[in-house]
């Protein structure tokens, strides 16, 4: 069946806003785009939904997030453990603590709350991080498309070659519902060389993509270049790694990646907080995607990536809303929002917009499908209803304004209306 979306502006993500716009559906794709004239004499006797004074805007890509986790705020208050950590390894050792009196139920609700949740906010697809593999037929029947990375850790050779073995056998799926899988090595500083080294080359092999945590903290810096600092000296000991304290790399963490052959096109790099000039052009050079959670870094305390140098280079930049451990909510608009605050005016309105759609969809490998409304491509927008009057010159500093997470009256996936009661 055929249906027209017309509204007082269209925002199709690779154009300029269209004053009263139009969008043609059919069997879950886009059939058309144009005037609200246009489309309807050339499309006669189709319905029309006239959302009259409202805008038609695609749907966001959180380009990385760990929805396993959405449930958090809940765990650390029955865990006790509401006292704010004073570093980032303090972070790391709450969220380890909690975990460790996790249920699996616990985990699949969690899941859950964090799809519903991701729709409900105009999200249009995801790059998840899932630690708990056996969840993933959670996304089965889901509406959202996007990645699935499954993450890996490890230092202790015993542990890592069960964990490769269970790794393998949940990548033997492919696809689970609308995502396709793929690998989360976690960080430079969680894994040892020979496992990382070894999933980059799987990776690169098999044409399986893969996100890995990056300079998101001066600790890892620290880790990774020295051996040490408090990362040696706490986490590790905490979690009995002390005889697997890595050797002194004499590398900053993008340099590590790429000696371990870690800096490919299909590895999207997350936080970059903790750059340099030269790692940047590294990262330009080696055409990398970045994702940036800024919330989370303010949360975490660990500083602000560097992003008119990294936008300059030509790094692709997307946006992620990490977890509901680090950030207080999974909508990419409150990240946009908050993003336009933290960075300064580095980033204008129009690029951040398009990081959070064009950018998020090609960090994924996904832009084909997703991203912005375009003929051909999936039938994923969004209804948002501006409380006061926008103007055409001022929508995208609206969409950077903290009104548009509490704007969305209506969110579509494939064409089909989600938020009359989402099932996942």
């Amino acid at each position: 069946m055929k249906q027209i979306y017309t509204a007082k502006f269209l925002i199709s993500g690779n154009a300029p806003p269209l004053e009263d716009g139009a969008l043609l559906v059919h069997a879950g794709m886009i059939a058309g785009i144009g005037s609200r004239k246009d489309i309807t004499r050339n499309h006669p006797g189709i319905e029309v939904v006239d959302f009259s004074d409202a805008l038609i805007v695609p749907l966001l890509i959180n380009a990385h997030t760990h929805l396993e986790l959405t449930d958090f705020p809940l765990w650390v208050a029955k865990a006790d453990e509401d006292s704010p950590p004073g570093d980032f390894v303090d972070w790391i050792l709450r969220l380890i603590r909690v975990k460790q009196k996790l249920t699996e139920k616990q985990y699949r609700d969690s899941l859950r709350h964090g799809i519903d949740q991701s729709i409900a906010a105009g999200t249009g697809a995801v790059g998840d991080i899932l630690s708990q593999h056996g969840l993933r037929n959670i996304y089965q029947n889901c509406s959202l498309p996007g990645l699935l990375f499954l993450e890996t850790l490890g230092q202790d050779p015993a542990f890592i070659c069960r964990l490769r073995a269970g790794l393998n056998d949940a990548l033997d799926d492919e696809i689970v519902g609308k995502l396709e899988l793929g690998i989360s090595p976690h960080s430079p500083y969680t894994i040892s060389l020979d496992y990382l080294q070894s999933l980059y080359r799987q990776c690169r092999t098999r044409k399986i993509r893969c996100t890995t945590h990056v300079a998101e903290s001066a600790h890892e810096v620290d880790f990774v270049k020295r051996g040490q600092g408090p990362l040696a000296s706490r986490l590790y000991s905490y979690i009995g790694w002390e005889n697997y304290t890595p050797e002194p790399s004499g590398l900053r963490p993008v340099e590590y990646l790429y000696q371990q052959g870690g800096l490919f096109p299909e590895n999207l790099l997350v936080h970059g907080v903790q750059l340099n000039a030269d790692e940047i052009t590294l990262l330009a050079k080696n055409q990398m995607s970045l994702a940036l959670c800024p919330r989370s870094n303010a949360t975490l305390n660990v500083g602000k990536a560097p992003v008119a140098q990294l936008y300059k280079a030509g790094v692709i930049l997307a946006l992620g809303t990490d977890s509901l451990a680090s950030c207080d909510s999974l909508s990419i608009w409150d990240e946009m929002a908050f993003a336009h605050h933290w960075f300064e005016g580095q980033l204008d309105a129009p690029t951040l917009f398009s990081m959070a759609t064009q950018g998020g969809a090609q960090a994924l490998g996904i832009k084909n499908e997703v991203g912005s409304l375009e003929i051909g491509k999936n039938a994923g927008f969004q209804i948002l209803r501006p409380k006061t009057t926008v103007a055409s010159e001022d929508i995208f500093d609206y969409f950077v304004s903290p009104a548009c997470a509490s704007d969305i009256i209506q969110v579509y996936h494939q064409g089909r209306p989600q938020l009359s009661g989402v099932t996942c």
